[in-house]
């Protein structure tokens, strides 16, 4: 009777641990953002906003962001969960830089050194990053202190990548492959254009699974394709667990979620989860992962949770990081405090009426004296909050250094560039629905195919869809003639006339520049 007894609770012995052994798990917590764009300093967006936008969301509008605040707010979150046992990593999916006072004048190093001041582990490039000459991005890369990950773009002259294509690491003893990813449009912009390969994100994502697979448990990519990209990835590549996203500003308060097939398994997440935190570091992206280790010996993620948290007033400045962001803002402060004129109003989007853009289209094609102007969606790249325009605003409409050129087009030409672009646009109205165009006018009366009509556009929008037409270069940048309306007007409102309605298209990724 003794002897069974002892069996029995032997039994039960085993059984305890290899249910211990069975459920044994690790966590993982991952703080990230995207698209900061030079917004180092806290920022307002307008006060209304349209329903259903990804403005909408957000509980807070006003004073809300800075990478100080960001900074404390990630000090926090490490000493609530290490001493618990949960590994943290901060990450960022590119776009740091082009955006505000800061890049226009330190072309990414006052963003690196208060992202490297703040903390973060891991990161990939951006197109903006993109945006300066080779040399400068060069520079940036050597500027990195956390660890920079981009497996799709290769110096010609080399032919090696321009960064780490990959790491692994372990947490836990689970051994995590990342890898970073830029959107192949960066191969258009300067520090690319004959120098560098940017090769096809989602090829590049299938090969590095098929390196990284063999070798580790877990599967993170660091993207800067777009959601839409990012979907497909995580549709057509199986085996990549997590996509950290950027490149199409989009808010994701809980996650997207992409499924590897239809089976629903009872201790596994069968699917890609994917994360983004809309733009400009209003808010932290955290993603909480717990892994679990089957009776196999294969690690998964059993669970997860994705959510957005708001940096508000409420969070006070870390003063390392505060130095760090005064340090290079102070000696341009007063140059972009300047005042250059009003906004009687808020001059933001309410569906396809884009105000900014139409102020933007408005002011050049005024100065320009034509009968069209061509704006590119992603071109005008802030709202007006009511109040005082300052230059520092200004930059944040229009960081670029896109010139104006001026053109001559028939109106079949002028039919075809709305329906190739559909771009914002000033004397004209058009409606679209589902690629074809029903609507156009120029100036009030409908267009003629024969008749010819002046133009202005910036010299970027100009390079990809006007090619064929002659241009005339004004030698003037966009943003100073747009200063300059600006200040001769003295005051501006928004504009929302029904101008530009496109029905049934959903661009891939940030439109744009």
């Amino acid at each position: 009777m003794k002897t069974s007894k002892w069996v029995v609770l032997s039994l039960i012995v085993v059984l305890f641990f290899s249910t211990l052994v069975w459920a044994q798990q690790v966590s993982l917590t991952i703080l990230h953002t995207n698209d900061t764009h030079g917004h180092l300093l806290p920022f307002s967006y307008p006060s209304i906003v349209p329903p259903g936008s990804e403005l909408a969301g957000l509980k807070v509008r006003s004073n809300i962001g800075g990478i100080a605040r960001r900074a404390t707010l990630i000090k926090r979150l490490r000493q609530e969960l290490e001493p618990h046992g949960t590994t943290v990593w901060v990450m960022d999916a590119g776009d740091f830089s082009d955006g505000t006072p800061f890049s226009t004048e330190y072309h990414g190093d006052a963003d690196l050194a208060a992202m490297n001041a703040a903390g973060y582990d891991f990161g990939t490039l951006g197109n903006h990053e993109f945006n300066n000459p080779l040399a400068t991005l060069k520079k940036l890369v050597g500027e990195y202190q956390f660890t920079l990950l981009c497996a799709n773009a290769v110096e010609n002259s080399t032919g090696k990548s321009l960064a780490e294509p990959y790491t692994i690491r372990e947490v836990g003893g689970i051994k995590i492959g990342l890898f970073g990813l830029v959107t192949k449009d960066a191969a258009t912009y300067p520090a690319a254009k004959d120098q560098l390969t940017v090769a096809d994100d989602i090829e590049t994502a299938q090969k590095m699974v098929k390196i990284l697979r063999p070798k580790v448990d877990i599967i993170i990519a660091i993207s800067h394709a777009g959601e839409p990209v990012d979907e497909k990835m995580a549709a057509v590549v199986p085996g990549i667990d997590v996509i950290v996203g950027g490149h199409s500003h989009s808010r994701l308060p809980v996650g997207q979620f992409v499924w590897w097939s239809d089976e629903l398994m009872a201790k596994e997440v069968n699917g890609t989860i994917i994360v983004q935190a809309h733009q400009w570091g209003g808010e932290l992206g955290r993603l909480d992962l717990l892994f679990e280790k089957d009776g196999h010996g294969v690690w998964h993620v059993d669970r997860y949770r994705a959510r957005l948290i708001p940096i508000t007033v409420e969070v006070p400045e870390d003063s390392k990081v505060a130095a760090v962001v005064d340090h290079y803002w102070k000696p341009i402060a007063a140059r972009y405090g300047e005042v250059v004129g009003h906004a009687a109003d808020d001059i933001t989007e309410r569906g396809d009426d884009l105000a900014p853009y139409n102020l933007m289209a408005d002011l050049i094609r005024e100065a320009m004296g034509t009968d069209v102007e061509f704006e590119n969606l992603g071109g005008v790249r802030a709202p007006f909050v009511k109040g005082n325009i300052t230059l520092a605003d200004i930059i944040e409409v229009d960081p670029f250094d896109n010139k104006i050129l001026t053109f001559k087009v028939t109106g079949r030409q002028l039919k075809e560039i709305l329906v190739k672009s559909r771009p914002a646009v000033s004397g004209v109205r058009f409606r679209m629905e589902n690629g074809e165009l029903r609507e156009a006018t120029v100036n009030g009366k409908a267009i003629e195919d024969e008749r010819v009509y002046t133009g202005a556009t910036n010299s970027y929008f100009a390079g990809y869809a006007l090619k064929g037409i002659e241009l005339t270069d004004t030698g003037k940048l966009r943003r100073d003639v747009f200063i300059e309306q600006i200040r001769k007007k003295g005051t501006v409102k928004p504009v929302y006339d029904g101008r530009r309605v496109v029905i049934g298209f959903r661009p891939n990724g940030n439109a744009g520049q």
